[in-house]
């Protein structure tokens, strides 16, 4: 019987979700941005899938920041500074994404390199040598008695997995005493470019790479192996172990990535509830009144109906657009809401002289008592423009209630994302075009 009326309200109301959500997501991807929260999360996600967790430092002068876990191979430092990875970031910070191909060749890359035998890395070193002259004079002497040390070693490892592991080390905290020299990097590209190219070769440094963890991370090394055990118990004749072992890697990745959208997902629900809830109560969208207002007055449902039909999502709305500073969208937000005349918004009243004197009173929102003989009073309002003003006609008793049910199922709304009403609204807007309109029925 009313049933145009309900699809006329539902379409007001969804307008209104659908303004608000705009303005909380593009609230929420400001505060992503700031706080750098998906670079962070994906560093905080790789660590615990390569078993590098995050320990508290012993040291508390770094203000409480978190540091490296004392037993830990660096892998993902490494893997973090390996160009593939390096072109994804922007500016200084970490990636906020890794595409899963590129994130197994950094971690192949680096574990093959980490699986190099002894003699691979003496002939590393021994060609380190020829790079002296980026080294001041004064410090080639340490340098070059530094590498031959480093050769001897080398020759001593045998390419026994703990030795090797030690050694590698030794060869990291060499190569940070000249940083300002890029001879760490070098010394990186050098072992590069003895990485062995067939797949038996391959396969088997990578069994030698993840050896070298069996000290600093046996988790990780443990993981490694069963990815390469399974490709070579399943590999059929004819297919390339190398491919199975990089499939397995990769589905490793992506059920790790998987499982943090949905924590992700989550988490940001809660913050969309929370921006939400707030943007509720400042700009005073009470979805109890608004629903209230439009079943009563058919020309404001109307007026609704028509903005609706021609409403667009604005760019960057389905996110990845360009992140909007707070007063912005603050300002985008109050336009918006302005242009539907709904209820939204506080009015506020003056206080007569009756109850605020402004010569001797004193309008705040925590009254105290006054000193016996101090003249004038605390008065419960807002100073405004030289008046003190309070919310003009407050609920009573249930309607309290109902107040902050309406603030509580507008925030739910907004939580679900602009996306979501704009679908529902289109529907919504087709189902009551489909029907007579009210102009044809006059007509009639």
């Amino acid at each position: 019987m009313y049933l145009e009326e309900l699809i006329e309200v539902a379409i007001g109301l969804i307008l209104v979700y659908i303004v608000l959500s705009v303005a909380v997501m593009s609230l929420q991807e400001w505060i992503v941005s700031v706080l750098q929260k998906r670079a962070k999360d994906l560093e905080a996600i790789l660590r615990e899938m390569l078993a590098e967790a995050f320990q508290p430092s012993a040291d508390s002068s770094n203000g409480g920041i978190k540091s490296m876990p004392e037993h830990s191979s660096g892998i993902l430092e490494k893997i973090y500074g390996h160009a593939l990875i390096q072109s994804l970031k922007k500016g200084d910070g970490k990636p906020s994404y890794i595409p899963v191909d590129k994130f197994v060749l950094a971690l192949f890359d680096t574990v093959i390199t980490a699986g190099s035998d002894a003699s691979t890395i003496k002939k590393t070193l021994e060609e380190l040598k020829s790079y002296e002259e980026n080294v001041p004079e004064a410090l080639q002497a340490g340098l070059l008695t530094t590498i031959d040390e480093l050769e001897k070693k080398a020759d001593q490892t045998r390419d026994d997995p703990i030795k090797m592991s030690k050694l590698r080390k030794e060869i990291e905290a060499f190569a940070n005493q000249y940083t300002e020299y890029d001879i760490g990097p070098i010394y990186d590209a050098i072992l590069h470019s003895f990485v062995p190219v067939a797949e038996e070769q391959v396969i088997q440094a990578l069994k030698r790479g993840a050896d070298t963890l069996t000290i600093d991370n046996i988790h990780l090394k443990h993981t490694l192996d069963d990815l390469i055990h399974q490709a070579e118990m399943y590999t059929k004749a004819g297919e390339s172990k190398l491919v199975m072992v990089r499939a397995n890697a990769e589905k490793w990745f992506t059920d790790t990535m998987d499982r943090a959208s949905g924590w992700y997902k989550r988490t940001m629900h809660m913050w969309a509830l929370t921006i939400g809830l707030v943007l509720a109560v400042i700009f005073n969208v009470d979805t109890v009144e608004i629903a209230t207002r439009l079943w009563i007055q058919p020309t404001l449902r109307q007026s609704l109906v028509v903005a609706a039909e021609a409403y667009q999502l604005p760019e960057g709305a389905q996110g990845g657009g360009e992140v909007l500073s707070p007063t912005d969208t603050i300002n985008r937000l109050q336009n918006s809401l302005a242009g539907l005349h709904l209820p939204i918004g506080w009015t506020f009243e003056s206080l007569g002289p009756d109850i605020f004197n402004p010569a001797t009173d004193r309008c705040t929102l925590f009254p105290q008592s006054r000193a016996e003989g101090q003249p004038g009073k605390d008065v419960f309002g807002v100073a405004l423009n030289g008046a003190c003003k309070r919310w003009a006609n407050p609920p009573r008793d249930w309607g309290i209630l109902t107040k902050l049910l309406g603030f509580l199922i507008t925030g739910i709304a907004a939580m679900q994302g602009a996306p979501f009403w704009f679908d529902i609204i289109q529907k919504l807007v087709n189902v009551r075009s489909a029907g007579v309109k009210p102009e044809e029925k006059a007509t009639k």
